[in-house]
């Protein structure tokens, strides 16, 4: 069992309710609380602190939602396999990369 938390936090820009309910939904499949919440603007904003996240089924509840203008990501911080993965969203397109968490450090100057 793991014993180190993950956390994921991002965003995602412009969307609706429907997004909403998708990700919390595809939380909900893994028996977890719901983390994604939509402000006034349209913006789906992600923070979630736990020992797993489902991060390739949020993005792929989240596709039917994009369109061309959407943009954000979502970064998860896997602490057990110290990784940071990102799933960026740039109009309909999704791509994922993972780095090793000393390299992000590295990378940012810390």
């Amino acid at each position: 069992m793991r014993r180190e938390p993950c956390k994921a936090w991002g965003h995602l820009f412009p969307t609706d309710e429907t997004a909403r309910r998708a990700a919390n939904s595809a939380l909900e499949a893994w028996g977890l609380p719901p983390c994604a919440d939509l402000d006034d603007a349209g913006v789906l904003n992600i923070a979630f602190e736990g020992a797993l996240f489902p991060l390739d089924d949020i993005v792929e509840a989240l596709i039917p939602c994009l369109n061309e203008a959407s943009s954000g990501k979502i970064d998860l911080c896997d602490m057990e396999n110290w990784t940071l993965t990102r799933a960026s969203f740039t109009g309909r397109e999704v791509r994922l990369s993972t780095a090793g968490l000393n390299d992000v450090l590295a990378y940012s100057g810390h």
